[in-house]
């Protein structure tokens, strides 16, 4: 990976800039399309999550990477200066705040936005609408961690249900707001493992499989699940928190090696079987065996209270019977 500093002229201040490009291989031949990419509102360039994310998506693609102040509004400027400064740009994005200025600042040439760790909402406040105003000829990835505080999952499918363009979605196991996962020593490796995932998704995507998953293992590697439908995500993420390596019959594996590339291998599972799901018919059994108690408690308790009442009316018409006339 190259990486070179420069600054894009701009009033009161230059907008300082970090290009990131791959090695030039025979794998690897020159792209002319780069991602420009921005930080969170407390963040700068040497923020880990940037540098993390950067450093993984370089290996495939170049990004640029802008330093911006905390105001959304002035940053959505400086997003289009430097769009002005680079030649035809077609890859926008950011983390947190500067994923939100990445959806504000898109043209008419902008095909793909990357949304990280996009914050859409604090407190009761939902920060939809500019998601809703997206052109439907771009394509959007959003990329969570499941501890976000900040982005809850399911409200997230609620408004991409309802954005006009198409999305897809990576959710990273055990990640917060800030890409930051247990134990702290493979929060770098993840942070590269989203920016490669990214950066594939750029060169090519599947329309029918738009979710994905990155986790780590119980080994301590780092994983991704490959794109897959959405009625399969839920079942990897819900074994992944499980803590299992996922089995199925036959799955694929990406891996960083030691050499930081992204490799991928088949595997098939054989040692680790799914557990079978708990039968519910005990749970059944009782359920019908605790209403049956309480339906017969219910029913002696009337049968008391008639026969109480029955019994009172008896002595009452008796009494009235033995009265003189």
């Amino acid at each position: 990976m190259a990486s070179h500093s420069f600054s894009i002229p701009y009033d009161p201040k230059a907008i300082l800039c970090d290009l990131s490009t791959p090695p030039l291989t025979s794998a690897n031949p020159p792209v002319s399309s780069k991602l420009i990419f921005t930080h969170g509102a407390g963040g700068t360039l040497a923020s880990p999550a940037i540098a993390n994310f950067s450093n993984g998506f370089s290996r495939h693609m170049p990004v640029l990477c802008f330093q911006g102040n905390s105001n959304l509004g002035s940053r959505t400027k400086m997003f289009s200066a430097v769009i002005a400064n680079q030649e035809a740009p077609t890859s926008l994005g950011g983390r947190s705040m500067g994923a939100r200025a990445a959806v504000m600042a898109a043209t008419d040439q902008t095909e793909h936005l990357v949304l990280i760790s996009y914050p859409l909402h604090t407190g009761k406040q939902v920060r939809d609408q500019i998601l809703h105003d997206i052109s439907p000829l771009v394509k959007v990835i959003f990329v969570s961690g499941d501890g976000d505080s900040m982005c809850n999952l399911r409200k997230l499918d609620e408004v991409r249900s309802m954005m006009k363009c198409q999305s897809w979605r990576v959710v990273v196991g055990g990640a917060d707001h800030g890409m930051d996962v247990k134990p702290k020593k493979l929060t770098e490796a993840v942070g590269i493992m989203t920016g490669e995932v990214v950066a594939e998704w750029i060169k090519g995507n599947d329309d029918s499989r738009r979710e994905c998953r990155i986790f780590c293992d119980e080994d301590g590697e780092v994983k991704w699940t490959g794109w897959e439908r959405a009625e399969k995500e839920t079942a990897a993420s819900t074994t992944a928190k499980e803590g299992s390596t996922m089995p199925e019959k036959t799955r694929s594996n990406y891996t960083i090696a030691p050499n930081g590339k992204m490799t991928v291998k088949s595997t098939t599972n054989s040692k680790s079987t799914p557990k079978r799901p708990r039968s519910d018919t005990n749970v059944d059994n009782g359920e019908k065996k605790s209403a049956s108690k309480r339906t017969r408690k219910t029913m002696d308790a009337v049968d008391k209270r008639y026969t109480k009442q029955d019994s009172v009316s008896g002595r009452t018409r008796a009494a009235k019977r033995a009265q003189p006339a």
